[in-house]
């Protein structure tokens, strides 16, 4: 596949270019690609500019396009001189032997001859297969030979005169280097001209064109299927909640939709679904005034509940503790000072422990009982005459008075006096710390609160620690801290549902409100549905945003643009270059008989079909249905050469049997248009037909004779090529040419090679090989000495299959001629003619012995010799 094409003037801009520079970045990049690699992508490079036209319709920053370079399209694109040296190691294609070669020589036209069967159809089909031919045919490995058998071979080539060999398997695609060689053969006779009676064609810019098409095709047949694959998973919302807020918003969600708005719409608080719970609790109750007393009765409890665990919390803050703590350590340092000044004023004393708190409880007594009874009208301590003392009536002596005083005056002293303040302050505090229920009854309260009994037996002892705690705590870190929290989220949510279904129960009282509430409650319910389904309705807005970006791709792939600009071109290239091709090459091949005009019609994206009409027709027929199948191989043929012709360079041509079903007149024209081909390029031709093969040699000894008049190069060189077929086995190559110009170097190769070998075939003894091969050697020796006639015997003055009597320099031999010669003539050809002519079933040909033809070919050796030395005397 090669795209650039010369244009007359390469200094004039190239408007074909400049367009196709107008086309959309990724089908620019797709063009490049396609000019670089020589190729059609495959699925992976699709998949990626299916990626970049994507990408490219959404505006997709930073991506690597790239473009055509100037001048790739118009600029002279000279193919490198081709020609096929041979086949080589032939495996696995039908019953060729494997390994078999097949050599096309370095001549101008190669003729490959063989009877029915002898691979020449194999051969060809490879031929197609490696160089991609539009009506190349499936090849088979033997089909008789259970062993599968893998089909390949090496091509030899010379690209620009360098030699190559290039390795092919059957499962590969078709050789590159090859591409430009073009095969003829009924199959692709048929493509020209077949049931439909139309043939196509497009020059290399129009294929350019057609390949883009292609590629945009499977670019949109990818997007569509990426399409296809992007299956909503959106799950549909329950039909109660049907022409809600929520459902017509989700309806009308798009590639649009924001983030933001869907966190708007989807979000679902625990208000709300504290309000939804109280609503529906609303709308099942039956009796609503019970409920609202069981409500209000409930909304006190829970008050006394909530004063109590306010009452427990202020009471065990920090604040409130630290004064105790404060209270607790001031009266310790206090009493400290006090027990210290007290142990200097009683140090003297008889007894232990006075001063201390007992003691001090004891001296108080005395005191009131004093003041009260003992001496009432006498301040305490009485130490007076007869004087006594309170507590155990006996009379005072004067130490005992002095040491009552002094003890009097030690406890209304200071230190004593702020010692007992302060720990009457810490009494006082210690009496604000909340009194603690049982655990069960701290159960039973929480239960109002309908908090999880584990949940509430850990706070009971949080709080119980830290109530402990702070009895005989003396820092403030030392207490536990208690998660207030819990409780007051467990106090506020009841007291807001009970809030709330009080309020929807005096709303139901009223009837008006109970459908807003419904409403309100499947408001709330789709809501919550949405929330509960907001990924997928992130992952829907991201499919539709997806779906989105691939239908803007799908429109900047679509093919008109291109099938507008195929069908302009087709209009300038079709109509002026093809057909008048067309008409020159079936002029040349004698068609001008041939009633027939061509026209064209489009057929949609580009297509333009070449079709021929009857011309001077009444009636509107298929044209197939008029001509012979001659007529309709030489329409097929000039199709086919006028398609090729037009690349405007010389390509290897490969024909297989191209003048099936022509007569002779026709055969003679297509041989001259054959040989005429191979003075610009490399022609092959498969044939079994002797007649062709006598017709090319002809055709090109008249150019050979007509260059040697002429002192000019010989514009065209023949090679032969025979093939042969042995049992099953067929595509034998062979050096013995049949059909050799020189019978000399015929018979001696079948005296030299051939005969040893039927030999070695009776030494064995290998019976079927040697009868298999003695009727091919009998047979060519008859198809020789027929030759002998021609080139030997009338010095080839007149041939079979050519019409032209050529007697200039070459009559005069004919005298030579007398009556041995042809009794010895007539007794080979009467002899072996059994094995050329088909022969009755009952009267079988006999082989003749291996003495026999041995001496047969060694004495026609002898006559040639004798003879030619006998014509120039």
């Amino acid at each position: 596949m090669n795209f650039p094409e010369k244009l007359k003037d390469s200094n004039m801009p190239d408007l074909f270019e400049l367009w196709l520079a107008s086309r959309p970045k990724w089908l620019q990049t797709a063009a490049r690609n396609l000019l670089d690699n020589q190729r059609m992508p495959d699925e992976k490079e699709v998949s990626i500019l299916a990626k970049l036209c994507t990408d490219e319709a959404n505006g997709i920053a930073g991506l690597a396009f790239t473009s055509i370079q100037p001048g790739s399209l118009s600029t002279s694109a000279p193919r490198p001189a081709l020609r096929i040296a041979g086949l080589l190691d032939v495996q696995g294609v039908s019953a060729i032997k494997s390994g078999a070669a097949l050599s096309f020589g370095s001549a101008n036209i190669t003729v490959v001859y063989g009877p029915n069967g002898s691979g020449k159809t194999g051969f060809s089909r490879l031929l197609k297969q490696a160089c991609g031919s539009k009506a190349k045919e499936a090849i088979h490995s033997n089909v008789f030979d259970a062993k599968e058998e893998i089909t390949k071979a090496k091509i030899q080539v010379s690209i620009n005169d360098q030699p190559h060999v290039l390795d092919w398997t059957g499962d590969s695609v078709a050789l590159t280097q090859l591409r430009d060689v073009h095969v003829f053969d009924s199959k692709s006779a048929g493509m020209y001209i077949g049931s439909n009676n139309e043939a196509t064609y497009e020059p290399r810019r129009m294929r350019f064109l057609s390949a883009l098409v292609t590629i945009c095709d499977r670019v949109t047949a990818y997007l569509d299927a990426d399409k296809l694959s992007r299956v909503r998973k959106m799950p549909a919302m329950p039909g109660e909640l049907v022409n809600t807020t929520a459902q017509k918003w989700l309806v009308k969600i798009s590639a649009k939709t924001t983030a933001v708005e869907i966190e708007k719409i989807c979000g679902y608080t625990k208000e709300l679904d504290d309000k939804r719970i109280a609503t529906e609790a609303a709308l099942a109750q039956k009796d609503i005034s019970g409920r609202l007393l069981v409500i209000a009765k409930d909304l006190v409890t829970l008050s006394k509940v909530k004063i109590g665990f306010a009452a427990t919390k202020t009471a065990l803050a920090d604040a409130q503790v630290q004064l105790l703590i404060d209270a607790r350590n001031e009266a310790k340092s206090k009493r400290t000072a006090a027990t210290s000044d007290a142990k200097k004023v009683f140090e003297q004393a008889p007894l232990e422990g006075v001063g201390q708190s007992s003691w001090m409880a004891l001296w108080n007594q005395a005191r009131k009982y004093s003041e009260l009874h003992a001496y009432p009208d006498t301040p305490f301590p009485v130490t007076g005459a007869d004087s006594r003392c309170v507590l155990c009536q006996q009379p005072l002596t004067e130490d005992g008075k002095t040491r009552i005083s002094h003890f009097e005056a030690f406890v209304k002293s200071g230190l004593e006096a702020d010692a007992i303040s302060a720990e009457k302050k810490v009494s006082d505090l210690s009496a604000t710390l909340p009194v603690l229920p049982h655990l069960n009854d701290w159960l039973l309260q929480s239960g109002i609160l309908k908090m999880d009994e584990e949940v509430a037996a850990k706070c009971f002892v949080e709080i119980q620690s830290r109530r402990n705690a702070a009895d005989a705590a003396t820092h403030l870190q030392d207490l536990p801290a208690i998660e207030w929290s819990v409780l007051e989220l467990a106090v506020a949510t009841l007291e807001k549902a009970l809030a709330n279904e009080e309020k929807s129960l005096k709303e139901l009282l009223q009837d008006a409100n109970r459908r807003q509430l419904e409403l309100e409650v499947i408001e709330l319910r789709a809501t919550q549905w949405l929330s509960q389904n907001k990924q997928a309705v992130i992952d829907e807005v991201s499919r539709l945003t997806g779906i989105t970006h691939l239908e803007k791709a799908a429109a900047i792939s679509k093919t008109n643009a291109l099938t507008t600009k195929k069908n302009e071109l087709a209009k300038q290239e079709l109509e002026a270059g093809y057909q008048t091709r067309f008409v020159r090459e079936l002029n040349l091949l004698g068609g001008t008989r041939i009633p027939v005009r061509p026209e064209s019609k489009q057929e949609g994206k580009g297509k333009i079909s070449f079709g021929l009409a009857l011309q001077g027709s009444k009636k509107l027929i298929n044209t197939t249905l008029v001509l012979s199948e001659g007529e309709s191989r030489i329409v097929a043929l000039s199709a086919f050469l006028a398609d090729i012709t037009g690349l405007g360079q010389p390509t290897p041509f490969v024909f297989d049997d191209p003048i099936s079903s022509l007569d002779q007149g026709f055969e003679e024209r297509v041989v001259t248009r054959l040989v005429d081909l191979a003075k610009d390029g490399q022609v092959i031709v498969f044939t079994h037909r002797l007649s062709m093969l006598t017709l090319i040699e002809s055709a090109v000894d008249r150019l050979e004779k007509k260059a040697a008049l002429e002192k000019a190069p010989v514009p065209v060189t023949l090679h032969v090529e025979a093939l042969y077929r042995l049992g099953n086995v067929v595509g034998i190559s062979h050096q013995l040419n049949i059909r050799d110009s020189k019978p000399q170097k015929a018979v001696n190769r079948l005296r030299d090679e051939v005969i040893p070998q039927l030999q070695k075939l009776i030494d064995k003894p290998d019976v079927p090989g040697y009868e298999e091969s003695a009727k091919s050697v009998c047979s060519d020796y008859r198809i020789l000495v027929e030759r002998c006639v021609e080139k030997i015997l009338f010095n080839d003055v007149l041939q079979r299959f050519r019409r032209s009597v050529e007697t200039k320099g070459r009559i005069g031999a004919l005298a030579k001629i007398n009556p041995v010669d042809c009794a010895f003539i007539d007794d080979l050809m009467t002899r072996y003619s059994v094995f050329e002519h088909s022969q009755p079933d009952e009267f079988p040909a006999a082989l003749p012995d291996f003495d026999v033809l041995s001496s047969d070919v060694s004495e026609l050796a002898k006559w040639i010799g004798e003879f030619e030395k006998r014509a120039v005397t």
